[in-house]
């Protein structure tokens, strides 16, 4: 039964006068007789008892009453809860991140955006895969990385730009050159990464491929930022970002660029027609304007 009739039978039952209940409800007379109708038809009862000058409730019909107040009731509640709500998320933001970009100042941008932005209520969440959270609806906003030659993505926000280099011992004997190529590296023992499946692991893998060599692995661990600590103890070399290279190690190690270049890409992902459009563009903007990253 249409929400509508419950309200409309509410409105003649307060009144018990059809001109007057159809001029409270903007609608014509013949129509609010003919809503009343569907009503007492659907559940096989009269609800009012008719008169040429009256109009009064039945039986039934006071019966009727009693729940129709309850749901009409319920009814205006719920939507103004659902208006509410959708109101509210219009100040929610929901962003993903890798955990590998807790090298590029995620935490200063995230913090300093909840500053700038104190209504707006962020909710962040790390994953291996933040494209996926974002395809399935579970975020807003993805940080997405990305090696190899940039290229537009579409809905996507281009962020900055590391590159690949190769960690060596400050003896090694190609510490002192200006690039390195991965052909030069083959016989060498590396430092990796656990996770087989980052796309750290899968680029180098890859250029190894290309190098025509099967890497020897040295020695494996969880974050990108120790394998220069694992370079300084001569465990082997690494291949990683720059930036994940620390700087107070670098009388003990060196990073010498990758030849050919290959760059590594960090880019905000979103949804261009989410209702939470003000939230979105105002990170998005935050981002531009500062370049924190």
């Amino acid at each position: 039964m249409d929400i509508k009739y419950f309200n409309e039978f509410r409105v003649l039952a307060d009144v018990c006068n059809y001109q007057e209940a159809a001029e409270r409800l903007y609608i014509s007379l013949s129509s609010l007789s003919k809503h009343i109708s569907k009503p007492e038809a659907e559940l096989g009862v009269s609800l009012f008892n008719r008169t040429t000058r009256t109009v009064t409730l039945s039986e039934y019909g006071t019966l009727f009453y009693r729940y129709a107040v309850q749901i009409t009731n319920s009814y205006n509640e719920c939507s103004r809860s659902l208006a509410e709500l959708q109101e509210d998320d219009t100040l929610r933001l929901k962003i993903a991140f890798q955990p590998l970009l807790t090298e590029y100042n995620i935490s200063e941008a995230l913090g300093g955006f909840k500053q700038a932005y104190p209504d707006i209520q962020l909710t962040i969440t790390e994953h291996a895969d933040p494209r996926e959270l974002l395809q399935t609806n579970q975020c807003d906003a993805a940080f997405h990385t990305e090696y190899g030659a940039r290229r537009d993505i579409e809905h996507s926000l281009f962020l900055t730009a590391d590159e690949l280099v190769a960690v060596l011992p400050a003896e090694h004997p190609l510490a002192e050159k200006d690039s390195v190529s991965m052909e030069q590296l083959k016989g060498e023992k590396f430092i990796v990464k656990q996770e087989t499946y980052s796309d750290l692991n899968r680029i180098f893998q890859q250029l190894c491929n290309e190098a025509g060599f099967e890497p020897q692995i040295g020695c494996t661990i969880r974050y990108s930022s120790g394998m220069a600590k694992m370079v300084s103890a001569d465990m082997g070399i690494a291949v990683t970002n720059r930036k994940h290279v620390p700087v107070h190690n670098l009388s003990q190690i060196r990073a010498i660029p990758i030849s050919p270049s290959v760059p590594f890409n960090i880019y905000l992902l979103y949804d261009g027609d989410r209702k939470n459009f003000f939230a979105l563009q105002s990170f998005r903007n935050y981002l531009e304007e500062t370049r924190i990253l």
